[in-house]
């Protein structure tokens, strides 16, 4: 049966924060189990399984959701498991032979088969595990998805912890992840245990996977870069400012970028499947209108927020940190802005891929990268680390109202409603943080948290009672993701 869009993203974000405050709040007994350098390491693994996820697949997961015969989507399932199971076996001969013939860098002796291995089955099971996710949008499994979620951040705190009292810290990190990875998988897998299997348990064809591939071949052309590129601008920015600023600098930045950008990735996963699902399926003026009033609707109800974050940033931050973390709270406040940018912008990626203007996103991302990494580059040398961020902060605030706009003007939304949302976010931000001054000369932090609650709702109700929030609540409410439908109803 159809339901709400509101109802879906609800619980989907909901058992993703969920699963997200078993991960932080088990922070402080990892930090006694696991030593930094060994959780270092770790962190390598994710972010080479980051990569090669990329490839064990050449997103052409990404395009499960979009074909309306079940058949071509099984083929498409077929072609990510045959390239996502040869990727592995690669990786797995090469730790092998690595293994063997003794190949493997000074100091990384001890961990070469864990890793290879790991990365491999890792490799084959997060194939699966995005196809399942891929069914799970087509049939309208959101709450399925995202109690996947919860599973592999339970399983993943359960497993490791575990693990370490029977195995070195790097194996149990890593097995500890791929046993949480298998949960998901399996807790995804469990529409097929039914008595009418679904479309994704019938076989494909040689053939069927050959058409498939042709016809989704802008996939693998344009997203392939374009995931590479997002996922290594971070790392390549870290490096350029270490190499100008220094090592602390790299620490005070890249712990507020993960602070600052934290919620993006629980917004993604509560809207991103649901508006795949409505922009694979509606028609471009419906699907416009949606994300105007999705974007619009975020940024009101964020705005204060983030902008109260931005201007308590250095006293919080000298408050809760120690001493040596001192200074950070400039790298916040300069990071806000983009960072409250991006969390109502950053699931319109999808209509990308729905509307198959793969080549748009790859160029803007691209272009983002080289300049954001050559900026950072060129003023880490003679400008303050501060300054730089600063740069760095203004530089993505541009990038991503861009990435908005360009979205609108290449799939072929109307662009009134985006120009709604920018008249609308503008206003928001102004009064956020004219206001927000004002509450920050109250004395004390418990007499200005009231003021900016208060502060949040009079620029939500302000927007509801003058620029016809309410109309756009009433869209999002009243929009469905049916099993079988056939576009927006609004």
């Amino acid at each position: 049966m159809a339901s709400s869009v509101v109802s879906r993203a609800a619980g989907l974000g909901a058992l993703t924060a969920a699963g997200q405050f078993i991960i932080i709040g088990s922070l402080p007994t990892y930090s006694r189990v696991f030593d930094p350098g060994t959780y270092g390491e770790y962190v390598i693994f994710v972010g080479a399984l980051g990569v090669v996820g990329v490839l064990a697949g050449v997103r052409y997961d990404s395009a499960i959701v979009l074909p309306r015969n079940d058949r071509v989507a099984t083929a498409l399932s077929a072609l990510v498991m045959l390239i996502a199971l040869t990727v592995a076996a690669v990786i797995a001969a090469a730790a092998l032979l690595a293994w063997t013939f003794a190949w493997t860098p000074a100091g990384w002796e001890r961990i070469e088969t864990h890793f290879g291995y790991g990365l491999a089955a890792a490799t084959a099971i997060g194939a699966l595990q995005r196809c399942l996710s891929g069914w799970c949008v087509r049939s309208s499994r959101f709450f399925l998805m995202g109690f996947g979620q919860f599973v592999f951040c339970l399983v993943t705190v359960a497993a490791q912890l575990s693990f370490a009292g029977v195995m070195d810290q790097l194996p149990a990190l890593i097995w500890g992840y791929v046993v949480a990875l298998g949960f998901q998988t399996a807790s995804l897998a469990t529409p097929v245990f039914r008595r009418d299997r679904p479309g994704w348990a019938r076989g494909a064809s040689w053939r069927g996977m050959k058409i498939a591939a042709r016809k989704y071949r802008r996939f693998p052309t344009y997203m392939v870069g374009y995931a590479l590129a997002s996922s290594a601008r971070d790392r390549l920015i870290q490096i350029v400012l270490g190499i100008g600023a220094g090592a602390a600098a790299v620490g005070r930045f890249g712990l507020a970028y993960r602070v600052a950008f934290a919620p993006n990735s629980l917004i993604y996963s509560a809207v991103s499947p649901v508006f795949f699902a409505i922009a694979s399926r509606g028609s471009k003026l419906a699907v416009g209108r949606f994300a105007a009033g999705v974007v619009e609707a975020l940024f009101v109800i964020l705005v204060v927020p983030y902008a109260a974050f931005a201007i308590e940033a250095p006293a919080l931050t000298d408050g809760l940190l120690s001493d040596k973390w001192r200074g950070t709270g400039p790298y916040l406040q300069a990071l806000a802005g983009p960072a409250l940018l991006l969390a109502a912008t950053c699931w319109l990626d999808r209509a990308f891929d729905s509307f198959r203007r793969q080549y748009v996103a790859f160029a803007l991302e691209a272009s983002f990268t080289l300049v954001s990494v050559t900026l950072i580059a060129w003023l880490s040398g003679f400008v303050e680390a501060v300054s730089v961020a600063w740069a760095f902060g203004t530089l993505a605030i541009i990038y991503y109202w861009t990435y908005f706009l360009a979205t609108f003007v290449a799939c072929g939304f109307p662009l009134a409603d985006f120009r709604r949302a920018c008249v609308t976010g503008s206003l928001a931000i102004a009064v956020a943080l004219s206001l927000g001054a004002l509450a920050h000369q109250l004395p004390g932090l418990p007499l200005r948290l009231p003021a900016y609650a208060l502060l949040m709702a009079m620029v939500i109700l302000s927007w509801i009672r003058f620029r016809g929030g309410t109309e756009i609540i009433r869209l999002l409410m009243q929009s469905r993701v049916g099993d079988s439908a056939e576009g927006l109803r609004t």
